[in-house]
This record gives structure tokens, sequence and C-alpha cells, in this order.
């Protein structure tokens, strides 16, 4: 057993000030401000600093780590200045006063920085049993930290308040978060980062497989992901069977399945090389296999929530996770997963490059969103050469539907990304205008939504359905109507387009036209629907037939309100003319 000493932990820390020089003065800085925060409470800290701060802790540490195999120090220093001064530049290109998906878009960079603490020393071949004990060791030492740090924070706590109680000392609740600072902020990272592994013992081909992570990752949550597997397999033949749409919220859980089923093999990577259990070999072999139907499945949930409720940051996340779990369960397969360590790489690179940049989650969704808002305002004749005149006359009467989008639109972006998200369609909008005022400008009952609600109908023709005589129409078309679209056909000699306002379709060719009221019908279709909500549509049901046309509906859904306001959100027909 090695002796500690005083004189051995003095020549640690001096280790690593040399090894990591620039993530201890940010957390210097972190402690400092903290200090100072705690003790002055006339003093406010930007949010910006925090973030600095923050951010340059783990972007040090993980730039230490890489910049270890270069033997010139002088090149080490140039690439974290190089890389402080980017991290600085975009800081301060923030407001003082972060907005949401600010602080979302920090979270997501932060944890891309911290992720990359396991891998960016592991990047070149064959080194995958060094990269796995790595991970291991630093994780292990994380909690090591963690648990040394808060055995110290309560016995020095302990001892303060003895001193209250005994001695009758006046102990102010300040020092008990000075103490904290120093346990947490100070005492724990710099024990980590003193057990943090040499270079040299990073390069080590050997591994350590102790009997705590086999029983962790073999009997604990292997049966956990068989049991949720089954479920979500049976949910998937229920779909299928009954050949419906899946609930939304599936996403989270396929999502939460595959998340655990990568760690596990990650856990467990020792005994894939091992090649004596044989369970460890199949689950490592299959698992990514095992996964793909379920992804079709949370494509086709995430697909059906944004095509119901529009794009929102959330949801753009969870796109670029499903396509990313695609990616990576092929390439396990493909690989026999024999380098795990790309389930880390891929993760961080996707997660960094999808946050920063005009291709961005956060850019993408704003403009879809602005684009919807923008559309919303068109369609209730709100807009004037791009500008909405505030405030509206109150002669415009916007329909329900319309009025939820438009609030719904105007609310996510306010709360999001700020007033001056959306100044440009309107003719005066100050950045301190709450949404309630301005929908009061716009003649907009904000309160809406409480007093609606709005149900889905469909109706699908089945194929014993299909046989019908069109007779004497000799002409015929295909007719895919959705939110999207407004022209539906459109050639030299037929032009077909939606009214959506008054659920009209348009048919022109030169020598006749037609006009095709959809209102009607569906309202008939509707009523059945609700009436039984697993029935069968005969042919009959789903036909519009004069001496002019024969429309057969092939495919409809649509959504009402409890004011028997309905539209139709996507529409397949056969038109016979």
């Amino acid at each position: 057993m090695k002796k500690i000493s005083l004189k051995t932990w003095i020549d640690k820390i001096r280790l690593v000030a040399l090894r990591f020089p620039f993530t201890l003065i940010f957390l210097c800085g972190l402690a400092f401000y903290l200090l100072l925060e705690i003790n002055n409470h006339n003093f406010e800290i930007q949010q910006r600093i925090w973030a600095m701060i923050g951010l340059g802790l783990a972007l040090t540490t993980s730039l230490s780590l890489y910049s270890e195999q270069f033997k010139n120090r002088l090149l080490r220093i140039g690439l974290h200045i190089v890389a402080i001064a980017a991290l600085s530049f975009y800081i301060y290109s923030l407001p003082e006063n972060l907005l949401p998906f600010h602080i979302f878009q920090l979270i997501i960079i932060g944890i891309a920085f911290i992720l990359s603490v396991f891998v960016v020393s592991f990047l070149k071949k064959n080194n995958d049993v060094p990269f796995w004990e790595f991970s291991k060791t630093i994780t292990l030492q994380l909690l090591i930290s963690f648990i040394f740090a808060q055995v110290l924070m309560v016995g020095l706590s302990l001892a303060i308040l003895s001193l209250n109680e005994l001695f009758n000392v006046n102990i102010k609740t300040e020092v008990y978060s000075n103490l904290a600072v120093f346990c947490y902020v100070i005492f724990a990272p710099i024990y980590f980062l003193v057990n943090v592994p040499s270079e040299t013992e990073k390069r080590k081909q050997e591994y350590t497989f102790n009997k705590f992570i086999k029983i962790l990752g073999l009997y604990i949550f292997l049966p956990i992901l068989a049991v949720y597997s089954l479920i979500l397999y049976v949910y998937l033949a229920q779909i299928i069977v009954k050949w419906e749409l899946p609930n939304g919220w599936v996403s989270g859980l396929i999502s939460t399945l595959a998340m655990g089923g990568f760690i596990s093999m990650l856990i467990l990577y020792p005994m894939l090389l091992e090649k004596e259990n044989k369970i460890v070999k199949v689950f490592s072999r299959y698992f990514p296999l095992l996964l793909l139907p379920l992804l079709i499945l949370m494509s086709v949930g995430i697909f059906r929530r944004i095509e119901d409720y529009g794009l929102t940051i959330n949801r753009s996340y969870v796109i670029i996770l499903n396509l990313w779990f695609y990616g990576i369960s092929i390439y396990l397969f493909l690989s026999k997963a024999n380098h795990l360590k790309w389930i880390v790489i891929s993760f961080v690179t996707v997660a960094f490059l999808s946050s920063v940049g005009p291709w961005s989650v956060f850019a993408v969704t704003k403009n879809s969103v602005k684009a919807n808002l923008e559309k919303s305002l068109s369609e209730a004749y709100l807009l004037n050469n791009g500008k909405v005149i505030l405030p509206v006359s109150k002669k415009i009467v916007v329909d329900t539907i319309l009025q939820i989008k438009i609030i719904e639109n105007i609310r996510y972006l306010s709360s999001n990304y700020g007033n001056e998200s959306f100044e440009q369609y309107f003719s005066r909008l100050t950045k301190d205008k709450t949404t309630s005022v301005l929908f009061e400008e716009l003649n907009l009952n904000e309160n809406i939504q409480k007093d609606i609600d709005i149900e889905y109908f469909s109706a699908n023709l089945t194929y014993k359905s299909m046989n019908t005589n069109v007779q004497p129409h000799k002409n015929f078309v295909r007719i895919i109507i959705s939110e999207n679209i407004a022209s539906v056909y459109n050639n030299k000699d037929l032009t077909i387009k939606y009214d959506k306002k008054n659920q009209t379709i348009i048919v022109k060719n030169a020598t006749k036209n037609l006009l095709i009221p959809l209102t009607e019908k569906i309202s008939n279709i509707k009523t059945l629907y609700f009436n039984n909500l697993n029935r069968e549509f005969s042919n009959d049901e789903l036909t519009i037939k004069t001496d002019d046309y024969l429309l057969i509906i092939n495919s409809l859904n649509g959504e009402v309100t409890n004011q028997n306001n309905f539209k139709i959100n996507s529409l397949e027909a056969f038109l016979f003319y």
C-alpha cells in the first residue's frame, strides 16, 4: 500500500496544475463568482458568465486530454487559446438575458463537451480496450469524488452546527453555502482530476472487469431491457393488427430502450471480447437489428405528432435522435459491435453540429414556426403586403381553428425566441409588449383553447368496397389534398385546386369547369365515424356522384372542434369526369 502524505498530495496537485491549467483557471473563476454571489447579496452576475465558466470547464478538460498526445507544449497552449477565444466569441454574441432557446442550446453543447472527455483520447484505431478502461475509471472516480465531497460536507456541517448548539456561537447561513463551494466546487473536481489516468495509463491495452459491473450489466440491465423490448413489440404487433397510428409518446419509450441497450453494450464490452458468455454475444450482435422495427414505429409516432401539432425544438431533437439511432444501429450490426467508442463519438458529433449554426435545430424550428404563423395570418386575411396593421379592425373575424394556430405559434415564438422573432409581421410591436396585449389588438380570444376540444376523425375505403361503375365518365385523375398543397393538379389541359375556405375542389379544363363541394360529404363521414369508431366505410359512403363527375374518397383525415367546426388535414381520392 502506498503511503499517503501531505507531500504526495502537493505533488499530485502540482501535476494537475501542469496537466489541466486552464481547467483550474475556470474552476477558480467558478468558486470566486459563487463566493462573491453568496457573500455579496447586491452583486448580480450575468448569465453569460455562468455559461462561459460551465462550458469552459468541460471544454478545457476535454482539450487537455486530447492535446496530451502532442509533445510540443506551445501547440497545446495555442490549441486551448484558440478554443477559448472561439467559445468567448460565441458566449458574448448572446444577449445578456438569455432566452429559453439559448439555455437549451447551451445545455446540449455542454453535454457534448462533457461526453467528449470520454473519447477525445481514443480517436485513432485499435484503442477500444483503453477507451473502455478509461471510461470505467473516470466514471468511478466521478462517483467517488462526489461521495467524498458529500461526506466532507456533512461532517464539517455537523461540526459547525455543534459550535452553534454547544457554545452559542452565532453561525450565519452563508457559512454553510461557502462550505458547499469548498466541498463541491474545489475539493471534488480537484480530487477527480488528480485521479484521471495519465497519458501512459490511458494507452494500456489492459482492462479490469469486476463482479459489480458484471452483475449490473448482465443481471440487472439485460432483464429490464428484455421486458421493455417485449412490451414494445407487443404494442407494435397491436398497431399492425389494428392498422392504426402509434401514440406520439412511444418515441420516448423507444429512445429509453435504445439508450439503455447501448449503455448495456458498453458496460458488457469486456465480456464480448472474452467470447465466453453467449447471452452477451447474442445481445451485442442482434440488439441493433432488434431495434430497427421499433425505430420505424418511433419515426411514425414523431411524424404524426409533427403533422398534428407542428415542429418544436423538442420534436426536432427527437427526429435527429431517431436518425442517429438508425445510423448507429446499422453501424453496430455491420461491425459486429467491435468498436463501441463510436456510439459516444457519433453522439457527441451529432449533438454539437445540430445545435450550432444556421442549420441548427433552433434555427430550423424558428423558421418553421414563423412560416406556419405567416401562413395562418394569410389564411385569416390579416396580412397586407407582409404586415398586420395593429390594432386589427373588429370587423375581421377569424375562425376558431385559425385563431388557435395563430395564438399557439405566437406564444411559442414569444416564449422561446422573444417578440423580436415575429415582429417583422406587425406594423408596431415592442419587445416589452405581452402576448395578451397583442392578441387583444389582433382581435383574438386567447382563452379560446380552454373552451374548445379538438378531435380527429378518419375514413378509409376497404378493398372489398372498391368495385364501382364509373360509366359514362371517360377521364380519370388521382387527387391528393393536404394542408400544405393548394394546387392539387396542374398541366396545360387540366387544373385542379382546393379551396380550403369553402372546402371545394375546383376543376378547370378546356371545355368545362367543375365545382365539387366537400362540406356535406365530410360532415356525414365525420358523424358516421364518431357513431362507430371501428366501422368500415362502404363505397357509397365515400362517394360523391353527379352527372358531371364521380369522386371516390380513398382515405381521409380531419379534425373537428366541439363547436362543430371541422377541416380536412389530408384527403386522397379518385376523380372520374
